[in-house]
C-alpha cells in the first residue's frame, strides 16, 4: 500500500508545489489584511463592523505596512 502512496505523489509533485504557493499567496495578500483590520477595528474586546471596513480599505492599499508590523 505504501507504494500506491508514493506513485500518487511522485505523479503529482507539480501539483503539490503550485497548490502550495497559491496557498501561501492567499495567506499573504488576501488574509492577512483582514486581519489586522479586524485586530485594529476592535477596541476593548468590542468589534466596530464600520471601522473594520475602513481598516480593509486602507490595509490593501498600504500593504507595505501591515507587512512590517507583522
Amino acid at each position: 500500500m505504501h507504494y500506491k502512496i508514493q506513485g500518487a505523489i511522485r505523479r503529482n509533485k507539480n501539483r503539490f508545489i503550485i497548490f502550495f504557493v497559491l496557498w501561501l499567496f492567499m495567506a499573504i495578500v488576501l488574509i492577512a489584511p483582514i486581519a489586522y483590520s479586524q485586530e485594529k477595528a476592535t477596541v476593548d474586546g468590542v468589534f466596530d463592523f464600520g471601522k473594520c471596513v475602513t481598516e480593509i480599505g486602507g490595509a490593501y492599499s498600504n500593504f507595505g505596512e501591515i507587512m512590517r508590523n507583522i
